[in-house]
């Protein structure tokens, strides 16, 4: 679980870091990708979708580091999403016939090595092979196991639940009009 918690931390580190520079320095950010930031729509867009997206994520790996489940499917999630980014990132240049400058080709060994880190701690993580055994469960209203079958019981006889003392002797008359009140 160290590796996973380390790889989770320093993931989610980085993920803060990058929020903060969009946020804070979204012009910049987006000269870094080639982009031109013209109106105040675009400056929105980079400070939401890539600050914003960012900032949750990492807030969820951070989430995640408190137990080994939540650990599992942060590592899952962020294999998932870098092998997606490297396909996309690798689908874009083939499809636009660019050439990787120095920010795309960075970014695509950090999103390669960062996946290949979050797959060796997923496969790291030991699953729990103990199982539990299953606490015996009571019946509520028949106060008997669980995996006990259930007794038949004939036609005008009361079940086990309801026989808490009713005979025949007791057995409730229905009301008439002008009888007291029971």
């Amino acid at each position: 679980m160290r590796f996973a918690r380390f790889v989770l931390i320093a993931q989610a580190l980085l993920m803060l870091g990058f929020s903060i520079a969009y946020w804070l320095r979204p012009y910049e950010m987006a000269n870094l990708n080639g982009m031109l930031l013209m109106e105040n729509a675009s400056v929105s867009h980079m400070r939401v979708y890539y600050g914003g997206l960012q900032l949750g994520l990492g807030l969820f790996l951070l989430w995640a580091l408190r137990v080994p489940e939540y650990a599992r499917a942060a590592l899952v999630m962020l294999v998932i999403i870098m092998l997606a980014l490297v396909g996309g990132r690798l689908g874009s240049l083939w499809l636009d016939g660019g050439e990787l400058i120095g920010f795309d080709l960075g970014s695509l060994v950090y999103r390669l090595v960062a996946a290949a880190l979050a797959g060796i701690a997923l496969l790291r993580l030991r699953p729990n092979t103990e199982a539990e055994p299953e606490p015996e469960r009571i019946e509520p209203a028949t106060r008997r196991l669980a995996t006990e079958p259930p007794k038949p019981f004939q036609v005008g006889e009361l079940p086990p639940s309801l026989d808490s003392g009713v005979t025949a002797e007791r057995t409730p008359q229905p009301f008439r009009r002008g009888d007291a009140n029971p």
